[in-house]
């Protein structure tokens, strides 16, 4: 079951003045001179050029040992800026007295491959900390040199994975500095409509995806998330917190279990090392404070941060009779008490309440169905975890992490009479412990090995009401406490004889709460280096995931109704070539194909395959359900990516792709998440050392839609203001072509202990109306019955931040 609340977060059309009326505005506002009237106790002459502080260490890329001696220097625009410093045995590294702004930085090493890391932002209000992880690579002989490369890729997945740092995330146009909407500019990442954060990767559904934090799994990375999916409406990670993330769009390594189509490795920066630092936002959707700092007399640090929504208030002023309103804390903390041990705290909760005011007795028809349509849906969220990384002899190392997440759902719907139609109360926790450890065993080959141990619970009291017209036979009735346990195990070996790279890895998992509890999940992967800048290269393999807490927890008189299903399944192949043109430009070709089974449907319309949901907010699979479902999805991709060495970035994606899912009856038909192309284009420009200007254009044929029952609606709507979708017709109907422009205007100060940054990011500057489908309604504007769905209309964002 799910509901929505789509077509409340999208503002009305014509609020807004023209663009070139708001650029004018902005440029009058982050013009130099008017700056000192607007920050009080600024002086022109705090707007002098100040100096910025590097930090930051080389590791060894596989075996994470300190590389002590590496020569670090920085460029700008293209130029070796003069500063530079060599690694102690720590791999630690400062460089101080560098002129604030944007920076690229390198590594060099005899023995090893350089390293880049571009779009490193100098600040004058805290050293800015780098990583550099350089790649052990024969000495070259004959006067050859060894060029260095921003793209290097691990050993273990040698494709489809991209690395982003901060700067690159909260630079996208559009993306308002949100993880999931900045992962649409690659290749082969849809989302379904403007205002969820919906992560769709080669044609799988919202639930298919893995999020780690620091190493530690977490169930979700956005609020007031759909349960049983992983999808929600906005950010739940600060991006303040980031280093780097790095995304896994297929065939990823064995280490990695319970997801078939990604996985997304977020990396928490350290604190300031020198003092307390903090930063004061103000975003798109809210207000935060973030600080770090040192740990006083040992060597770690820490950061702490709690952000607040204002839409509840800008929904109000809108007069719309939802009003969404979140907290959100994050911290990290850091402690290396030995050279060769350290040790990491991490902690992320949420507190979301959705609250719904009824109309007064002159609002708008579609105010009205809102109301009547919207659930209920408050949820509060956490996981605390931590982890302890060890260096073994010269070449191993040995990681153990802990970590519990604890998710309370709240639903409720009652119809217009207030009488219940649904109530879902679900307690959801999961403790884990990890373990895995590696060790080079010769100079080409690495052995590695881990496992873990999951305990899961739901304490789930759920009622649906079966109503005319509607998928449910009956209602369901169920107050249960399930508890099962997830164990894996897995093995991976990494041979690199000369320009071959070879991994083999075999995975198992259990699942107890299923009858059929095990899967093995064997995978291997070869890149080839036809030339120094070409690499060819193949992954495939097999990938598990099992069923939702909330559908293990489904009981009919006391009975496990779905203890028949198994884990879902998808063997998959990528292969592909990359072109490292030169340093900071790369080309990649890849396609890919997937093949789904034992994929749920439900027992009362064995039509509908359960990965088609998860699009609404809500809640999906309580209900009994049949692993009866199959599907493929299959494609191309074409990416360029120029990072910013100089003044230029740009990023360049088209994927063409098939997505088919199959209810029971095995015949495969377009998925909900199936569209045929996806172009991206992104790029940004840098004028100066102070101003960025960034545009992003995404242009997508229609979605593959599912039309409605209009005899079944017209019986369930004037119970629960819902339609009844056609599930024999999926696919028969697609929305119209989407295009939309965005673009992002950056203005940054450097003063001498802190800095400030302001940004405009305007959505869809043309104003064009993406329709991404319709909606069942019975407003007598809309005699078909049919009211259409936008996407976001033009919508300007302002927002600021304040580090000191």
């Amino acid at each position: 079951m799910s509901a929505t609340m789509s077509a409340s977060v999208r503002p009305r059309r014509h609020l807004f003045p023209p663009v070139g009326t708001l650029l004018a505005t902005l440029s009058g506002i982050l013009g130099m001179g008017l700056l000192p009237g607007i920050l009080p106790g600024v002086s022109a002459g705090d707007l002098t050029a100040q100096t910025a502080v590097l930090t930051g260490r080389v590791l060894d890329a596989e075996t994470r040992a300190p590389l002590g001696g590496a020569l670090v220097r920085v460029f700008r625009a293209g130029e070796e800026e003069g500063n530079q410093a060599v690694t102690g045995d720590d791999g630690r590294f400062r460089i101080e007295s560098l002129v604030p702004g944007m920076a690229r930085v390198r590594a060099d090493f005899l023995g090893y491959a350089p390293a880049v890391e571009t779009s490193v932002l100098l600040r004058t209000s805290r050293p800015t900390f780098v990583s550099l992880e350089m790649v052990p690579q024969a000495i070259e002989v004959e006067g050859l040199t060894v060029a260095a490369d921003a793209f290097q890729a691990p050993d273990d997945a040698p494709v489809s994975s991209q690395r982003l740092s901060e700067v690159e995330i909260r630079r996208t146009p559009g993306a308002i500095g949100d993880i999931s909407r900045s992962l649409l500019s690659l290749p082969g990442v849809l989302s379904g409509v403007d205002n969820r954060n919906d992560i769709l990767v080669r044609g799988g559904g919202p639930a298919e995806n893995a999020y780690y934090l620091d190493g530690i799994r977490i169930p979700q990375i956005n609020h007031f998330a759909t349960q049983g999916t992983a999808g929600g409406a906005l950010a739940l990670v600060n991006t303040d917190f980031i280093q780097d993330v790095t995304f896994f769009t297929g065939g990823f390594p064995v280490a990695y279990g319970d997801a078939l189509s990604s996985v997304l490795l977020i990396e928490n920066r350290p604190g300031n090392p020198d003092g307390l630092a903090g930063d004061v936002t103000l975003g798109a959707s809210e207000a935060g404070l973030t600080l770090d700092g040192p740990l006083g007399g040992v060597e770690g640090n820490w950061l702490f941060s709690v952000r607040r929504s204002y839409l509840q208030f800008l929904f109000q002023a809108l007069d719309l009779p939802i009003r969404p309103d979140y907290w959100d804390g994050q911290f990290s903390l850091n402690w290396e008490p030995t050279g060769r041990d350290r040790i990491t705290l991490t902690g992320i909760g949420a507190i979301d309440e959705f609250g719904i005011v009824e109309p007064g007795p002159d609002a708008d028809y579609e105010n009205r169905e809102i109301f009547q349509r919207v659930l209920d849906n408050d949820q509060e969220a956490f996981t605390l975890g931590g982890s302890w990384r060890r260096l073994v002899g010269e070449t191993g190392i040995v990681r153990l992490r802990a970590g519990h997440s604890r998710t309370d759902y709240r639903f409720r719907d009652e119809d217009s009479e207030g009488r219940l139609l649904l109530t879902n109360r679900s307690l959801e926790n999961e403790s884990r412990v990890r373990l895995t450890g590696e060790v080079g065993v010769a100079p080409t080959l690495r052995l590695g090995a881990g496992g873990e141990l999951v305990r899961s619970s739901i304490r789930s009291d759920v009622f649906q009401r079966a109503l005319p017209g509607g998928v449910l036979d009956d209602d369901v009735v169920y107050d249960v406490h399930t508890v099962f346990w997830k164990p894996g195990l897995w093995a991976q070996l990494i041979w690199k004889p000369g320009r071959l790279t070879a991994t083999a890895g075999l995975r198992a998992d259990g699942v107890t709460a299923l009858d059929d509890a095990w899967s093995l999940s064997p995978r291997g992967s070869l890149q080839f280096a036809a030339t120094r800048s070409v690499d060819l290269k193949v992954a495939g393999g097999l990938f598990h995931q099992a069923p939702s807490a909330l559908a293990l927890s489904v009981r009919e008189d006391g009975r496990r109704v779905n203890a028949d299903l198994t884990q879902l399944r998808n063997w998959q192949v990528v292969t592909g070539a990359d072109w490292r043109v030169d340093s900071g430009l790369r080309i990649r070709l890849e396609g890919f194909y997937k093949d789904y089974d034992r994929m749920p449907v439900l027992a009362d319309d064995p039509r509908i395959n359960l990965a088609n949901l998860g699009n609404d907010y809500g809640f999906v699979g309580a209900q009994a359900l049949r692993p009866d479902g199959e599907g493929r999805a299959y494609g191309a991709e074409f990416f360029a990516q120029q990072k910013l060495t100089e003044s230029l970035y740009f990023l360049g994606a088209y994927t063409l792709s098939w997505s088919e899912y199959s209810g029971a009856d095995g015949l495969l038909r377009p998925s909900a998440w199936d569209r045929r192309h996806a172009l991206d284009l992104t790029a940004g420009y840098r004028i100066g050392e102070e101003w960025e200007i960034g545009t992003k254009l995404r242009v997508l044929s229609g979605l593959a839609i599912v039309p409605w029952d209009l005899e079944a609606s017209a019986e369930t709507y004037p119970v629960s203001g819902r339609g009844v979708r056609d599930w024999s017709r999926i696919g028969g109907d697609r929305s119209p072509a989407y295009a939309r422009l965005d673009l992002r205007i950056e203005r940054e100060w450097f003063f001498r202990s802190w800095d400030a940054v302001v940004f405009l990011d305007l959505q869809n500057v043309l104003n064009r109306a993406n329709t991404v489908g319709f909606r069942y309604t019975e407003d007598p504007a809309f005699p078909d019955r049919l009211r259409p769905i936008d996407s976001v209309a033009f919508l300007p964002t302002f927002g600021f931040s304040v580090e000191f």
